[in-house]
């Protein structure tokens, strides 16, 4: 059995791998470029959905579309609130999809794989919201309004945030380390964060992504500001009030947290560039390093091929019918373009015999 956490970061960069789009794509341009859901066979059976509220609808609307061509196949959309609860409910036979509106959790993919003996299925289904509250949205990266800095990589975050450093430079503490002078040359920085482990033991879905995205799996540092969730202000809200208030404060939110006394920083991956200040446009085509991605998870044994209604369940949600209705849902998740619906179709064709 492989360690938890090397199967967690294969499965998570699988996920992301070969959806980087070339500039040129735009985004929303999924129209008459993706191929029609065209079934050439009729098939039957029960599909049973577990997961994410806020895929709920989605999958609702595409469960009523895809009976329109395969009316002997039954779609369960359970009722459950968690990405989480869709897991427990895989592990326990309770269901054959997972909505994933985040990456999973090294223990729910060590849980799989000791279950069925493989790490489960992932396949790219949208990208998370530009700006939607609880719509997997792209994170942005807040700093109080009177500090002079403009543009943050990945790598100096990391070299901000984590224990571990995986990317290979020292701590940067001081804002002078970041090129600013005169009298933020020996400021130090102070940083802000959510909870970064729950009572479960799994981090918050931000968290794990940033940790994933931003720390190449590396432990957060001690020492952050932690905010959670209180009466009137949730965790994400806190962070940026807490900027806005600290001249010194450098956090991580969502660009619709955005409150006065803050500003967001370009990003690239690295010192080198190229930056991206994190438009609409430049999260749908994920060129902004930090847009997100929602999943469909499933078992995919490398044994064994999916059952025909899963697979053409699958099929219909990366189809041009599928995606229109992506573009609909009130969660404004981005529709895949055609090259992100190809990469999810060849990621797919990978995990399956």
């Amino acid at each position: 059995m492989q360690d938890a956490t090397r199967i967690s970061r294969r499965v998570f960069l699988s996920a992301c791998a070969g959806t980087l789009l070339p500039v040129r794509a735009r985004a929303g341009d999924f129209g008459s470029a993706l191929p029609r859901y065209a079934p050439k066979a009729r098939f039957a059976g029960t599909l049973r959905v577990s997961g994410a509220d806020t895929m709920r609808d989605l999958v609702a609307a595409w469960a009523r579309e895809f009976r329109a061509f395969q009316p002997d196949v039954k779609i369960d959309n359970a009722a459950t609130k968690l990405s989480a609860d869709g897991v427990d409910a895989l592990l326990a036979g309770r269901a054959d999809v997972v909505t994933y509106v985040r990456e999973p959790f090294a223990a729910e993919v060590d849980a799989i794989a000791r279950r069925f003996g493989h790490a489960p299925g992932l396949v790219n289904v949208a990208g998370g919201s530009y700006a939607t509250k609880s719509g997997t949205h792209a994170l942005a990266i807040f700093v109080n309004a009177a500090n002079p800095i403009t543009h943050i990589s990945l790598d100096e975050l990391d070299a901000i945030y984590s224990k571990d450093r995986r990317r290979g430079r020292a701590a940067i503490t001081t804002w002078g380390q970041l090129g600013l002078t005169g009298d933020w040359a020996d400021k130090p920085i102070r940083a802000y964060g959510m909870l970064h482990q729950r009572e479960t033991g799994n981090p918050p879905g931000i968290v794990n992504y940033f940790r994933e995205r931003v720390l190449r799996g590396g432990e957060i540092r001690d020492g952050i500001d932690e905010q959670v969730d209180r009466p009137g202000e949730t965790a994400l809200d806190a962070i940026v009030h807490r900027v806005a208030e600290d001249p010194a404060g450098i956090g991580y939110s969502g660009f619709a947290y955005a409150a006065p006394g803050t500003k967001t920083l370009r990003l690239a991956e690295t010192p080198r560039g190229p930056y991206y200040a994190g438009t609409p446009d430049e999260v749908a085509r994920r060129v902004y390093p930090l847009s997100r991605q929602i999943y469909l998870g499933f078992r995919a044994s490398p044994d064994a091929a999916l059952a025909p209604a899963l697979r053409e369940f699958l099929a219909f949600v990366l189809s041009r019918q599928g995606q229109k209705i992506v573009a609909e849902d009130r969660m404004r998740f981005i529709a895949l373009t055609p090259a992100q619906a190809e990469a999810s179709r060849r990621a797919l064709r990978r995990a399956i015999p």
